[in-house]
């Protein structure tokens, strides 16, 4: 994928850096927020290229510089300009370099955070960061000279999720030059946050990609406007012969948590109140509590700015499996009552445990359901085992005893719905899939708020109670395990 080559400078960036140098007024000096690979380089690359007064400098052609006159000198070669006479002030000689640019100069400073990004600390040098630290507060002050005429403005491109993580990075990087730097970044720098591409924008890189207008659009509205999200789904949606559906999965579970692992996790996890959480938990919980998707650094919703993409969605849906053992084993158990010899040679434990754990091995498979996220609940630990057998993945609950003194044998069920609830507090956006024939779907109803984040996945036929709360059949499917056990014994 060559976004260098795909993105443009499309109408709602020019808006938005129009924007911005009218609420900077005289000069700019903020630093630039947005994913890895949105087009930040590319598009102030061009910008560069077709203006005078905007200069693009790459800091990692500095480097392995030793010496602040080295990181100058490179400076003043992307200017354009002669490097400064040894001995000068190189603080003067910009005066000198300003005094030719009418409209004051931009200087576009991109790759400078590189040594935080856990890509080695020799990436940029100290050298780099004094001169970056010296054009910082000399920026900052310029607003103090009222007789000044001509100004430099600053901007830091970073693919930070907000410029206020720049401090903790920089302790984790422990440089003190870098701390130093991100100080007065944090405290005298404007945030500006690249935009992503609006509807039309994304579409027309889709077709340019050759999508066609239906498939473009479809593409476009699960992917929201981050262009290499976009870019990727199209070359998965080639590879897969056009067929969207796939593609989207495939990109969803394959290609997408990679993505946000490198644009947005690697940072998250830096962040003190996130540090001891999975990434993709803690940001599912500040999307829940009403944080926007663009303060992530993630595309939103094209007709909710304030909702992340639907596949973002997606991917950040966790799936949990809960498992009514003692409503899998139960018809088994009487069965065999009623007809001793129904199991016979092997015994009704090991027919049921050959059954049901092949069935919620192939649920799992099918809902892509980690085994730590199954929970499966019975009356004891031994009856579920004789349900499920030894070999099921699966955490197993049962009541205590207090509760079934409390709720009788209805105490798993009991169990089932505060599990639900436990999950949901943890995990907003979680996805369910519930192992049951009588679930008592009000119930969860009223713990999740919806039905839409639940999945019933029944051995038998249930009951037109529960159906009719799940009239997309889609979520509701039956006869996991054939005819019912008393059926054949009725017969």
């Amino acid at each position: 994928m060559d976004l260098e080559s795909e993105h443009e400078a499309w109408p709602t960036t020019r808006t938005w850096w129009e924007s911005v140098k009218e609420r900077a007024g005289r000069f700019v000096v903020g630093v630039v927020v947005g994913p890895r690979k949105c087009g930040k380089s590319t598009w102030f690359g061009r910008l560069a290229d077709a203006s005078a007064d905007v200069v693009l400098w790459k800091v990692l052609g500095v480097a392995r510089a030793t010496t602040v006159d080295e990181v100058w000198h490179d400076l003043w070669k992307v200017m354009g300009v002669p490097p400064h006479e040894a001995g000068d002030d190189p603080l003067e000689y910009l005066e000198v370099v300003l005094g030719d640019h009418e409209a004051g100069l931009t200087l576009v400073v991109d790759d400078w955070h590189w040594a935080v990004e856990g890509r080695g600390t020799d990436k940029v040098s100290d050298a780099c960061y004094e001169v970056l630290d010296t054009l910082s507060r000399w920026c900052v002050d310029q607003v103090r000279d009222r007789d000044r005429t001509r100004f430099l403005g600053l901007l830091l491109l970073t693919s930070l999720p907000d410029s206020s993580d720049l401090q903790y990075f920089a302790r984790s990087a422990q440089r003190p030059t870098f701390e130093r730097l991100s100080q007065i970044v944090t405290r005298a720098f404007t945030t500006e946050r690249f935009p992503m591409l609006g509807r039309e924008e994304a579409e027309a890189l889709l077709r340019n990609r050759g999508l066609s207008r239906r498939v473009a659009r479809r593409v476009a509205t699960q992917c929201g406007g981050w262009p290499r999200l976009l870019l990727t789904t199209a070359e998965v949606v080639t590879d897969h012969d056009g067929s969207v559906d796939a593609a989207l999965t495939t990109v969803c579970e394959q290609h997408l948590p990679e993505l946000l692992d490198e644009s947005v996790y690697h940072w998250l996890r830096l962040r003190p109140e996130a540090r001891r959480r999975d990434p993709a938990e803690y940001l599912e919980i500040q999307l829940a509590a009403g944080r926007t998707p663009k303060e992530f650094g993630l595309p939103h919703d094209f007709d909710d700015p304030d909702r992340a993409a639907p596949l973002v969605r997606r991917a950040l849906r966790r799936t949990f499996m809960l498992v009514d053992t003692e409503n899998l084993g139960m018809p088994f158990w009487l069965h065999d009552k009623q007809d001793p010899t129904a199991y016979a040679p092997h015994g009704v434990s090991f027919h049921v445990q050959e059954r049901v754990g092949r069935w919620l091995h192939s649920l799992r498979t099918e809902y892509d359901v980690d085994g730590d996220d199954v929970t499966l609940i019975g009356v004891s630990p031994e009856r579920i085992i004789d349900t499920v057998g030894p070999a099921t993945s699966g955490d197993a609950l049962w009541p205590p005893p207090e509760m079934r003194d409390k709720h009788g044998d209805s105490a798993d069920d009991y169990l089932l719905i505060g599990r639900i609830g436990q999950i949901a507090g943890q995990h907003p956006l979680a996805r369910f899939v519930l192992v049951t024939g009588d679930m008592d779907a009000p119930a969860a109803h009223s713990r999740l708020g919806t039905l839409d984040q639940i999945t019933i996945a029944a051995p038998w036929k249930v009951s037109q109670k529960l159906r009719r709360y799940f009239t997309d059949t889609g979520r509701l499917v039956e006869d996991g395990l054939g005819e019912h056990p008393l059926n054949r014994a009725r017969a």
